[in-house]
């Protein structure tokens, strides 16, 4: 029995690890295989062949661990709900505190938690229907003893003892009726009755319970306090100057930190906020002197960068501010007055979230540009 027990824990233990890599490669695929252009020119059969259903790899898990003992059904709903319930609570948390782990900073980028968490929520469903419904219906095991309501012995099917109409008519069957029992204990039935009335009323509380929970459930993740635009805004302007120091002395946004800067960045640039700002100004607005004398030197150098989005062999404007994690970029351009003392126009570019779509804009900046100067 405890051998039973501990069987049953470990199961539960590994399907939920293989539920939550099931979520994680519902939400962030990207991370699992980054995109790469390179992969057009390869031959022949490649792990990217398989990224629309890498997903079913943690299913497949799943499936075997749930099925190494009794109980597999319970198994696996426990460690499906777990996973959903702890990732509907965690939703409105990090869309207020982390939101780039909910939803997309850049159109190309994967689905990230929301579109994670729906796909879940329909593959829950969907099992739930086949394990419960039809495949209890298709496999269903006869108990023991149990007959065809339409199976009948060889014996009343022998035609030496059949009857005629006649004989049966004469002779109908009588049910003989025998009272087993005398007059009812009046005590034993108001003791079945309060019985009864203890496990309905078990039942309703556990019913309201879960309704209740329910109800919380959908408060907490409807209800839970969100930013305001200007509350999410000066959030992003403290979470950006987060960075780790590297062995050479150098420093590094942490990847939280670019997310946070892109946001900060595309405002500015889609609300025009510098525009007819001094550079100093600018600086200000941006908080800069968060950051360390290093750093902020870093964040503010302004030459030459190559960006793999960007195709800046014509280009003629001024890096402003730029904050880089190593891997994803976000960096403000800015188009100066001709004594370079205001800011009349700032654009944002990102770079490496997506090495496809990077490649596709470098080009078509490529074709522009060269088309532009052939004229």
């Amino acid at each position: 029995m405890i051998l039973m027990r501990i069987s049953f824990c470990v199961r539960c233990v590994l399907t939920t690890m293989g539920a939550f890599a099931l979520l994680y490669a519902l939400s962030y695929p990207d991370t699992l295989l980054p995109p790469t252009p390179d992969i057009e020119y390869v031959q022949g059969f490649t792990v990217y062949d398989i990224k629309p259903v890498v997903w079913l790899i943690p299913l497949l898990f799943m499936e075997l661990a749930s099925g190494l003992g009794s109980h597999r059904n319970k198994v696996w709903f426990i460690a499906m709900g777990t996973v959903l319930l702890g990732g509907i609570i965690a939703f409105p948390v990090l869309h207020a505190w982390a939101p780039e782990l909910v939803t997309r900073t850049l159109p190309f980028e994967d689905g990230k938690l929301e579109w994670g968490l729906f796909y879940f929520a329909l593959i829950t469903a969907a099992s739930f229907l086949l394990r419960c419904g039809l495949f209890v219906y298709l496999f269903r095991e006869p108990h023991q003893g149990e007959q065809d309501e339409n199976a009948l012995d060889a014996d009343i099917l022998d035609p030496s003892h059949a009857l005629t109409v006649r004989e049966i008519a004469a002779n109908p069957a009588r049910a003989k009726v025998r009272f087993l029992f005398g007059s009812p204990d009046q005590t034993v039935i108001e003791r079945f009755l309060a019985l009864m009335r203890r496990l309905i009323f078990v039942r309703r509380r556990r019913n309201v319970l879960y309704l209740l929970f329910g109800v919380l459930l959908v408060l907490w993740f409807f209800l839970y306090p969100q930013p305001t635009p200007n509350e999410a805004l000066q959030r992003d302007l403290r979470v950006m100057y987060e960075h780790t120091r590297l062995d050479n002395g150098t420093c590094r946004a942490t990847p939280r930190a670019v997310h946070a800067a892109l946001r900060v960045l595309r405002h500015v640039s889609d609300k025009e906020i510098f525009s007819g700002k001094t550079l100093s100004q600018a600086r200000k607005w941006l908080q800069v002197q968060r950051a360390p004398a290093d750093y902020r030197a870093q964040l503010l150098d302004d030459s030459d960068i190559r960006l793999a989005s960007v195709d800046d062999v014509f280009d003629s404007r001024t890096r402003f501010f730029t904050v880089s994690d190593g891997k994803r970029t976000a960096a403000l351009f800015i188009f100066t007055s001709k004594d370079g003392n205001l800011i009349n126009v700032s654009e944002t570019v990102d770079a490496g979230w997506n090495a496809i779509a990077d490649d596709r804009r470098r080009k078509f900046g490529t074709d522009v540009s060269a088309r532009f100067f052939s004229r």
